[in-house]
């Protein structure tokens, strides 16, 4: 069976399965797997009533994503190893690298911690309330106090000024630990997501000070009871803009969400410590599956 390339155009029949077996982890989303397609190059192919997705990215190995929709996901998981040359299952959630362990006992399972999504209370989020949230709230605070700013919410006449303050978080974050191939494609991800925001209806808050912005966050709903954050820029020298964005963001669009799934921390030291400074309430496990 030939796959294709994984476009724009595919993501109606992405989102319908979405919908017909919701996702609880953020990495087989769709507006994830396009952004960044540039990478990843993601192609898929339909088998046993799922999506069937395999990347090979610019780096490392080939791999296969977990199917997608409410079809049979063992015999589409058995497809896609019959389709690779060297299989190996990757982002693959608890509940379905159990059932594939069960009916493959011989197949290798790892656990794949650094991609292993946050979820963090909604409430907690947009309140910072409690013991645990006070240092969050002390920083919210100070934001409060000390600026005078107004809150935007995103559209296509922003994209510029969005941009540029992607290029500022880029300037600064290789100004401390120079050239790093990881946030060039980030930035690339970034600029897809803000030059495709309305065909992929995510939703998007700006916080500008002093006549500019100089934060903005982007998401939009992963399941009925999760909302997922693509993307959370901004200047880290104004304390407090940070913890303010993403209270905002969540009042003003995802009150109604249980969780915040704001993905993984790729092993990365500072952004795990951030992480998990926002006190998580679970981390969804993923595995990796190495057939044999």
């Amino acid at each position: 069976m030939t796959f294709k390339t994984l476009t724009l155009e595919d993501r109606a029949i992405f989102c319908q399965q979405e919908m017909r077996r919701p996702l609880l982890t953020s990495d087989a989303n769709f507006t994830n797997m396009f952004i960044w397609q540039g990478f990843y190059n993601f192609s898929w192919a339909s088998a046993h009533g799922c999506l069937c997705v395999i990347s090979n990215p610019q780096s490392g190995a080939p791999f296969a994503m977990p199917p997608l929709g409410e079809g049979d996901r063992l015999k589409a998981t058995e497809f896609l190893v019959d389709n690779m040359e060297n299989p190996k299952l990757s982002r693959i959630p608890k509940d379905l690298a159990a059932e594939i362990i069960e009916a493959h006992p011989q197949w290798r399972l790892e656990a794949d911690v650094d991609n292993y999504d946050y979820l963090y209370s909604a409430e907690k989020l947009i309140t910072l309330s409690g013991r645990r949230m006070h240092q969050k709230k002390n920083h919210y605070n100070h934001f409060i106090q000390n600026n005078r700013f107004e809150v935007l919410y995103v559209n296509e006449d922003l994209h510029d000024e969005l941009q540029a303050v992607e290029a500022k978080w880029l300037t600064s974050k290789t100004e401390k630990i120079g050239p790093d191939s990881h946030l060039l494609m980030e930035q690339e991800a970034v600029h897809q997501l803000l030059e495709n925001f309305r065909a992929l209806e995510v939703q998007g808050l700006a916080i500008r000070i002093d006549g500019r912005i100089e934060a903005f966050t982007l998401g939009e709903v992963l399941n009925p009871e999760t909302a997922l954050i693509h993307v959370e820029k901004g200047n880290p020298n104004i304390r407090g803009i940070y913890v303010a964005l993403c209270s905002f963001f969540c009042k003003n669009y995802y009150s109604d969400k249980i969780y915040i799934n704001r993905e993984q921390d790729l092993g990365l030291p500072g952004l795990r410590k951030s992480k998990e400074s926002l006190k998580p309430v679970i981390m969804a496990e993923k595995f990796n599956i190495y057939p044999q």
